[in-house]
């Protein structure tokens, strides 16, 4: 056997070796990552998620041809159905099929994921891995989440359908999966068990110690909680929320940018912009609060507590502080904006064999969830987000997607200097010289 055709057998076995390997991997639903910190591959976590499943999962994603999100989610997705076959996708443009999005739920102008087991549907706006495990997960749950809203302290109805009422917040919250229940801890000071999350809405009367130490030992054991403040109530909500280094700012926000409030109200300002990753308000539309007051967060000493502004308002805003006839802003007393009008508080504690979570939503206003605005804008999606990121299970808080380290490179002079030798004078001296070389060759023969 000559020395050519022995190399053409060896690469034809290795051809034929690595089109058997893409075969079985291929079949066996197997790929090989080799980025340094397995960036494209799907955490533990989500794996452990997608292993428990018995039943089929269709997963639609909504993303328009020209939307850069579409071939991410279609990439991502391709990773999921490789890891179960129980996972099944598809990606349609939402303009082509606006029926099937409202079939499932999705805005066509905004897009997103569906994901159906049986006559379940789980939905998200954005197709991250952490929004898709989450959805997973809440398919197996497979019952509503509970959620016990305070009463007894003058807290908002949620059967009443005046304009203060939450009988609409009921009925939203009930169309994504929970069922809200009141709980009188003025008569019962107890918290029963079963509550998911907490909801306290506007108390006007105090607490009082008993009911105070009920919810603050619920949170405390790893409780859930969405607490709306209001101007109008002057209830000393920091018990509960400064464990979590969340506070209230008494007063009233007046936002003088007239692109960032209601028409001719200065005290309904509008957020259109957030400047926090949290998903509760990723791809948020608008949201309006109609009299809040700002919320705080203090700084943070312990490493297992995490906290963050949710919403803003615009630099030209302010936090009047002693309210009156003149809304005018007194450097002596008010509080120059951006002013927070909500935040979120995420306690986890190591308990040895278990991670214990506590997760606090809070805003500066109720009414934005009343019976009047909550159908209003994004506030129906903002108070449904707050309590899906609050009651979370256990499981998924701690899915992390596996993300590439950014390595920068730092062009000094010196590697400018290298870069342009071996760009300019180098490789075309070789393409040069092999040109040469090719041509000697040539008029040799």
């Amino acid at each position: 056997m000559t020395p050519l055709s022995r190399r053409t057998s060896v690469t034809l076995v290795l051809l034929a070796l690595l089109v058997v390997l893409d075969a079985g991997a291929a079949r066996a639903h197997r790929q090989l990552d080799l980025t340094a910190e397995h960036s494209q591959t799907l955490t533990a976590e989500t794996r452990h998620i997608v292993g428990r499943l018995h039943h089929q999962v269709h997963v639609t994603a909504f993303f328009g041809r020209a939307d850069a999100e579409r071939i991410s989610a279609s990439t991502l997705l391709l990773r999921y159905r490789r890891l179960s076959n129980r996972i099944s996708f598809r990606v349609l443009d939402p303009a082509a099929a606006p029926g099937e999005a409202q079939r499932l739920g999705v805005d066509p102008l905004f897009g997103g994921i569906a994901l159906r087991m049986g006559s379940r549907v789980e939905r998200s706006e954005t197709a991250t891995e952490q929004d898709v495990t989450a959805a997973i997960a809440r398919l197996l749950r497979g019952k509503a989440g509970q959620v016990c809203m305070t009463a007894g302290h003058g807290e908002r109805d949620p059967q009443s359908g005046l304009d203060d009422g939450f009988q609409r917040a009921a009925a939203v919250l009930g169309a994504n999966g929970y069922h809200l229940r009141a709980v009188d801890l003025l008569v019962d000071p107890r918290l029963p068990a079963g509550c998911d999350a907490v909801l306290v809405a506007d108390p006007t009367s105090p607490l009082g110690d008993a009911a105070t130490a009920s919810l603050r030992d619920y949170l405390g054991g790893g409780g859930r909680a969405v607490v709306l403040a209001d101007p109008v109530s002057t209830v000393d909500l920091g018990p509960l929320l400064a464990p979590y280094s969340l506070g209230i700012q008494r007063g009233i926000v007046l936002e003088t940018d007239p692109s960032a409030h209601l028409p001719d109200d200065p005290t309904r300002p509008v957020v259109s912009r957030y400047g926090s990753s949290s998903p509760i308000v990723r791809h948020l539309p608008p949201t309006f609060f109609p009299g809040a007051e700002g919320v705080t967060t203090a700084r943070v000493d312990n490493p297992g507590l995490s906290v963050a502004a949710l919403a803003r308002t615009s630099p030209r805003s302010f936090l009047d502080t002693n309210p009156g006839p003149v809304a005018e802003f007194d450097p002596a007393r008010d509080i120059r904006g951006p002013i927070a009008l909500g935040a979120a508080a995420d306690l986890s504690e190591n308990l040895g064999n278990r991670v214990r979570r506590t997760r606090v939503v809070v805003f500066g206003d109720t009414d934005f969830a009343s019976n009047a605005f909550v159908a209003q804008a994004g506030n129906a999606a903002l108070l449904t987000r707050s309590l899906d990121w609050a009651t979370l299970e256990e499981d998924l808080v701690t899915v992390s997607t596996n993300l590439a380290e950014l390595r920068p490179l730092e062009l000094t002079k010196a590697r400018l200097a290298y870069a342009r030798l071996l760009t300019a004078g180098a490789i075309p001296t070789l393409f040069l010289l092999t040109g040469v070389i090719v041509w000697g060759v040539r008029r040799a023969r």
